[in-house]
Parts: structure tokens; sequence; C-alpha cells
């Protein structure tokens, strides 16, 4: 196996510098078996899980007749389709080459524009939008848990880092994209439910 290394990057901001760095020690250890079994593990914060887990709540909801956990799953649900909404206005709008992709293919390029292919869409990381958002959704019903959740969606937010599938700004911007939707969601339901 060759050894993945990332290629020189000319950084236009200091914390363009600070992911450059990280990004240059993680890359070597990507392919390793450890990283890849927790960056598979990590997959249950994609979008197909986080849809299929929101509709689970929603069902087990209602057979069990329970409207607060039926709340909680569409809360989930509209939290995340509207963090994955934005998140992918500004993947349209930036071309940022993913960690392991930029080491395969020795370039790196980080500009606005618009490039379809997933070595391209580095930023924003989608995995943290969804899973943050559907954390603190899930965590508005059951406040016990809250810290729980989010703990789990930060695990898996560091993962995209560690499997060098995005920048810590990446991921930093998910989380901030993840919190916005969440929040305007929260804000939306306030407002029907005084209706």
């Amino acid at each position: 196996m060759t050894k993945l290394e990332l290629p020189e990057v000319v950084a236009s901001t200091p914390i363009e510098e600070v992911d450059a760095a990280v990004a240059t020690v993680l890359v070597p250890y990507a392919e390793r078996g450890l990283v890849q079994l927790v960056g598979d593990a990590s997959d249950l914060s994609d979008q197909e899980p986080l849809y299929a887990a929101a509709a689970a709540v929603i069902g087990t909801g209602l057979v069990m007749r329970d409207v607060r956990t039926v709340r909680a799953g569409t809360r989930m649900l509209a939290a995340h389709l509207l963090a994955t909404a934005l998140r992918g206005v500004v993947k349209q709008l930036v071309v940022r080459t993913r960690p392991d992709a930029a080491a395969r293919r020795g370039e790196y390029q980080f500009a606005p524009g618009e490039r379809r292919e997933s070595d391209f869409s580095s930023f924003p990381s989608g995995h943290t939008a969804g899973a943050v958002a559907v954390a603190r959704a899930l965590g508005r019903h059951y406040p016990g848990s809250h810290h729980g959740w989010l703990g789990l969606a930060g695990a898996a937010s560091i993962v995209q880092v560690l499997r060098s599938k995005h920048y810590v700004t990446d991921v930093a911007a998910g989380a901030a994209i993840a919190l916005v939707a969440e929040i305007a969601i929260d804000r939306l339901i306030r407002r029907a439910e005084r209706v």
C-alpha cells in the first residue's frame, strides 16, 4: 500500500494553514484498518441513515401512540432536511478538494466555484450538518439525553477529519449550518404551535 501524503497547500488564511497542518498529519493514516472501521461506523451519520432514524422514531411514536415521540421524529426529519438543503447550497458555491483526494490526486483546491465530483466537495461536512441537526432536534424532546446525542454527533464529525474526508473547518461549517437549520425549525414549530 502506498503511503498517502497531502500535497503542499498554499494557504490563504491562518485557519487554512491549521486545516492543512492537521490533514498533513492525518492523511497517511486514512487507509489504516482502525480508521476505516470507525469511518464506516460514522457513515451512520450520512443522509440516508439519518432519514431512516427519523422515520423509525416517527413510526415508533405512531405504534406506541406517543405524540412526544412522533413530534421528536418529525422535528428530526425537518431539521435534517433543512440542514441538508443548506449544506447543498454551500457545496454548490465552493470547490474544496477532500484531504484524501488531494493526496491521491496531488492537487489541492479551495475556491469559489462548482464541481460535482465528490473529491471536490469537502466544504462543508454533510455528515456533521445532518448529525448535529438531528441530535439537537431530538434533544429538544428528550433533554435528558441531549448531551449524549450531541456527543455521538460530535464523534461522527471528528471521525470525518480523522478519516481525511474533511478538514476541521469543513466540520465547523457543517456544525454551524446544523445549528442554523435546527434553530430555524424550532422557531417555525413554536410559531405553528401558537396558532
